[in-house]
């Protein structure tokens, strides 16, 4: 199979494809032939695939993707519904230790426990459910297990049109939540009012420190001089979600309120519930581009430029 594998220290000159085996699974593990992988730009200068004596590991990127089961190892619960044929979408959580692979989904196949994934929503194709798992839970648990977003309150949520801070949009005015965004372009600001932001600001000509107050939680993608900011607006008892790393920390040893930052873990209750909110028709995936696995070097230069609206998107090399 072809397999994307970055090479660090570095960036996109770092990414090869190569060909390799297809990977065994253990007992508990399914095999997935994949059909799209999301971007995450970051991943290329992430520490975690640093070792104790200075190398790097050169990890198959991907934290999340979808495609269809190819193979399900004997110790896989019948209960689960996963079986050969079935679509699915997959979230490995790279960040937390383990000693299993680590290698993602940016290959012709991929294989994770069977716990890493949930049948994909009927609703979706293929290629738009490899948005959703990495974004939509890092939403979901920053708003409700972090911050216990509750009908009525304010939420301010800066670069609302990023990946991760559109599903932070839609499920706050699905909670009732009072949503303010801030954007620059036609295109964010028409995308934002289609999920009914209440209140968009052009952060190139306002101040969010000048024009806002009381805000019960910030939901903050972007960091540094935003988070500032921010914070400020924030009530004495709201709370400042700093998603970008944990240097936002240190914001804490300054008065003020709550900062807080977590890494999102895969949940399989909490992303199926997202997949059925999407059946539903109460949430839905935004995708900014798709680019053709031989293309991923233009697609991770795209997330770099920090302007995607929504999800970018690797298709599988068999697709």
């Amino acid at each position: 199979m072809q397999a994307i594998r970055h090479h660090p220290p570095g960036g996109t000159e770092k990414l090869k494809i190569g060909w390799e085996d297809i990977p065994d699974i253990e007992d508990d593990e399914v095999l997935v032939k994949v059909h799209a992988a999301s971007v995450i730009w970051m991943e290329l200068y992430w520490d975690i695939y640093k070792k104790e004596d200075g190398t790097y590991k050169a990890p198959i990127l991907g934290e999340d993707y979808s495609g269809t089961i190819a193979k399900v190892g004997p110790n896989v619960p019948q209960q689960s519904g996963l079986t050969i044929g079935s679509e699915v979408m997959v979230f490995m959580s790279k960040a937390f230790p383990t000693d299993r692979s680590i290698d993602g989904g940016m290959a012709g196949y991929a294989k994770a426990h069977f716990s890493k994934m949930v049948r994909s929503p009927r609703s979706l194709s293929l290629t738009d459910a490899a948005s959703v798992p990495l974004s939509a839970l890092t939403a979901w648990q920053g708003l409700f297990d972090h911050a216990r977003l509750a009908a009525g309150q304010t939420v301010l949520i800066p670069g609302a049109a990023g990946p991760t801070a559109i599903w932070a949009v839609q499920l706050a005015k699905m909670v009732g939540a009072r949503v303010i965004g801030t954007a620059s372009s036609k295109q964010s600001f028409e995308l934002l009012e289609s999920f009914g932001v209440d209140k968009i600001l052009n952060y190139k000509e306002v101040e969010l420190d000048s024009v806002l107050e009381n805000v019960d939680v910030v939901f903050d993608t972007v960091g540094g001089e935003t988070a500032k900011n921010a914070r400020k607006v924030l009530k004495k008892d709201g709370v400042l979600l700093y998603l970008v790393d944990p240097s936002g920390l240190e914001l804490n040893k300054e008065p003020g309120p709550k900062v807080d930052f977590f890494i999102v873990d895969m949940n399989a209750e909490q992303l199926g519930k997202i997949g059925n909110l999407i059946d539903q028709g109460k949430l839905r995936p935004v995708v900014d581009s798709v680019f053709d696995f031989n293309d991923v070097v233009k697609a991770f230069k795209k997330g770099e430029t920090g302007h995607a609206h929504g999800k970018i998107l690797l298709r599988g090399p068999h697709v």
